[in-house]
């Protein structure tokens, strides 16, 4: 009745394929409801190759910039494993608090996240260790401790 009263009375035709008790019916119409209430956030994004892994229905971690207000992601000009320095794309900077960890992808294609240990001249990221396969021009994205990441289906 709340939404209703929000929303006005939005009549939707839904079909329920296989559909055969009331309460099926019922669970059917309370799903679609639920989720038009509950699922507001859209996303609309780009990705290199290294998206074309996902199938719709994947579960994403999306780092917004715009929703952030602050640069979140892009990609490693270089890495040196010796020192464990990633040179970024664009400078950060790091909270003066909490622990910072930044995302990248392993060889694998997997995400692994590491801790971000100090920040030089905003671009060269020192980092506690540097996944196997992790390569120039992969993708990076900051998890700092004031902003959740946000999650995407």
């Amino acid at each position: 009745t709340v939404a209703i009263s929000h929303y006005g009375r939005n009549l939707v035709k839904m079909d329920a394929f296989g559909c055969t008790s009331r309460g099926q019916a019922h669970r059917a119409g309370l799903w679609l409801i639920k989720t038009e209430l509950l699922e507001t956030q859209t996303v609309d994004f780009s990705v290199g190759a290294e998206g074309l892994r996902h199938v719709p229905g994947d579960v994403i971690e999306v780092c917004d910039e715009d929703y952030a207000g602050i640069s979140l992601g892009g990609r490693i000009l270089s890495v040196d494993r010796a020192r464990r320095i990633l040179t970024l794309d664009r400078e950060i900077t790091l909270p003066s608090s909490g622990t910072t960890l930044i995302s990248l992808v392993d060889g694998e294609g997997l995400p692994v996240s590491v801790d971000v240990q100090s920040v030089t001249d905003g671009v060269q990221v020192q980092v506690s260790r540097i996944p196997d396969g992790v390569a120039e021009y992969s993708v990076w994205g900051l998890k700092l401790p004031s902003l959740r990441q946000r999650l995407f289906r």
